[in-house]
């Protein structure tokens, strides 16, 4: 069985890959891997941690803090940037819509001027 250190490790190993995926935007990599997490996680912590690991877990758990504050940060920028996307696309159709009503041709009313030049 893995120590206590290694599944810290790991942790903040899956942590940082984290991190990583989001700054490139990979979200459903970012999803899988939280699946992980959560795993390690109910491993790790299914029992008591004992005393000569406190301070390893305290400083693996600020760390890993630190990290979530950064994804989340990463994920509400790419949310604003699809909410601008979806802005931006709504406002296109409108201006499609009202563009498309005015350039119809003019319907005749039946009474057309003749010139009599």
């Amino acid at each position: 069985m893995n120590t206590m250190t290694d599944q810290l490790h790991e942790l903040l190993s899956l942590h940082g890959l984290m991190l990583d995926w989001a700054k490139l935007g990979e979200w459903e990599d970012v999803a899988a891997a939280e699946k992980r997490r959560q795993e390690l996680l109910r491993h790790i912590f299914q029992e008591p941690v004992r005393k000569e690991h406190v301070e390893e877990v305290r400083s693996a758990l600020e760390t890993m803090l630190s990290i979530n504050k950064r994804i989340m940060i990463l994920l509400k920028k790419s949310q604003g940037g699809i909410s601008n996307d979806i802005g931006s696309i709504q406002q296109g159709r409108r201006a499609l819509a009202a563009y498309t009503q005015n350039a119809k041709p003019m319907q005749s009313s039946g009474r057309e001027r003749v010139n009599s030049g």
